[in-house]
């Protein structure tokens, strides 16, 4: 997605009560985001606030002499014209491109709600990924398992399935006594059994058993409390990977 200086000035919410300083410093960041460039001059800037409609400094040259002479400094000067310094400029992706990546990435998810057919499942994902977008990616982690046992547990009840499911527990010495008929049943299975007794029952592929088996394992890490750090990356992988390979392919 292409970053342009208008849309990025339209999350600055603030953006008429900053100095003339920060003003320049924010223009001058999102120049170089549009145009893809670590150098500008500040001719660039002052054309940059005639593109976007914006009220010229009083004085440009004095803001980027501030900005230059900062401790620590924003802007570095050399023989191509002007730079951000290294740290200046992950400060400012860190509050702008970090802020537009979490965006992107709940389109991504929030486009997996479109798949769903239940209301009562719908809303269940909606909520795992509003816990996703305010980085409560165990709670994300957990509803999106729960959800897609649920949608297991439904499938299984189909009359066919449900024979050929009590008919592998019966053939499972662990479980021979119990007989599924409805949904509370499932839970005196632990999960792990669960999930080789859909093998056994041939209700499941091998490879969406892996995808089952590997799930499991991140969710039974997200259900206690320990020092592992759940990364957004995984709890996106997680959310996506259920709800194309076991949710929207058993509901």
């Amino acid at each position: 997605m292409k970053l342009i200086v208008n849309d990025l000035l339209n999350k600055v919410s603030d953006y008429e009560s900053l100095t003339q300083k920060e003003q320049v410093k924010l223009i001058s960041f999102f120049h170089c985001l549009e145009f893809d460039t670590n150098f500008f001059t500040k001719l660039d800037i002052k054309n940059e606030f005639d593109r976007q409609a914006l009220s010229q400094p009083s004085n440009l040259s004095r803001e980027v002499s501030k900005l230059i002479s900062a401790k620590p400094p924003i802007f570095v000067s050399n023989g191509q014209g002007l730079k951000f310094h290294r740290f200046a400029k992950k400060e400012l992706e860190e509050t702008y491109l970090g802020a537009i990546h979490n965006q992107q990435v709940s389109t991504v998810l929030r486009e997996l709600l479109e798949k769903i057919k239940g209301d009562q499942q719908k809303s269940f994902l909606e909520e795992a990924i509003n816990c996703f977008e305010i980085k409560s990616y165990r709670a994300a982690v957990m509803l999106t398992w729960l959800l897609a046992m649920d949608i297991l547990y439904e499938f299984i009840l189909i009359p066919d399935n449900l024979k050929k499911f009590n008919t592998a527990i019966h053939a499972h010495g662990k479980y021979k006594k119990l007989n599924i008929s409805i949904k509370e049943n499932f839970s005196d299975i632990k999960e792990s059994d669960f999930i080789e007794l859909l093998r056994v029952a041939k209700l499941i592929s091998k490879d969406r058993r892996k995808i089952l088996d590997e799930k499991l394992g991140i969710r039974n890490t997200c259900a206690h409390p320990n020092s592992i750090i759940i990364k957004e990356y995984k709890a996106i992988s997680f959310i996506q990977d259920l709800v194309t390979n076991i949710i929207t392919q058993y509901q």
